[in-house]
Formats: C-alpha cells, sequence, structure tokens
C-alpha cells in the first residue's frame, strides 16, 4: 500500500472511530471513551509517521489526491473539535454538580463557627 493510500484509510478509521467516541459521549458511556483513547492515540501515531512518509514522496502530480486526503483529515479535525466540546461541557456540568454538592455539604457540616458556638 502506498504512503498516499495509507493515510487515505488511516484518516477514514480515524473519522469513524470519532464517530464512536461522540456516540458514547453522547450517551455518557465514559468507560467506553477512555476505551477509544488508547485506539485513537495508535491510530494518530500511525497517521502522522505514514503523513511523514507521504510529504517525502509526493510529486506536484499528486495534488488532487493531496486535496482529497486534506479534505478527509479536516473532517477528521472537525469531529475531534465536536468531541472536545462535548466533553468538556459534560465536565463543566459535572464539575458544577459536584461544586454545588459540596457547597451545600460544607454549609451543613458548619454548625459551629470559629469560637466554638453554635451557629
Amino acid at each position: 500500500m502506498t504512503n498516499v493510500n495509507k493515510v487515505s484509510t488511516l484518516s477514514e478509521r480515524l473519522s469513524q472511530l470519532l464517530e464512536k467516541e461522540f456516540t458514547a459521549l453522547q450517551a455518557k458511556s465514559f468507560d467506553e471513551v477512555e476505551e477509544l483513547q488508547n485506539s485513537k492515540f495508535y491510530l494518530m501515531q500511525d497517521l502522522q509517521l505514514a503523513w511523514d512518509l507521504m510529504r517525502k514522496e509526493i510529486s506536484d502530480a499528486d495534488a488532487p489526491v493531496m486535496d482529497e486526503v486534506t479534505r478527509k483529515l479536516e473532517v477528521c479535525k472537525e469531529k475531534h473539535v465536536r468531541n472536545s466540546l462535548l466533553l468538556n461541557k459534560q465536565m463543566e456540568i459535572t464539575r458544577n454538580i459536584l461544586n454545588a454538592i459540596t457547597q451545600k455539604s460544607a454549609d451543613n457540616a458548619s454548625v459551629y463557627d470559629k469560637l466554638g458556638k453554635l451557629s
């Protein structure tokens, strides 16, 4: 398989994996999201290596193929940003819930003031 084909195939696999990640994020299946991270990491490493090799062997005649591969990678980037926004939003919601719970618990727990008097 040429490096151009390899980059194309790997970018399609990454796109599919990012869709799975998005579905898992929507379902709040964080165990599945965590499992996908290793696959995504290794896939991106393979993609980077194939990209570097492809850039060395590409010629001007391959411009249309490069455009196609670049479009596929741009789609992957958009999906990654979408997933990141969803994950950040979910983390913010969780953080706010935890803050509300811990603040309420802290308020209830402080029945005595600093001088030891009942408040």
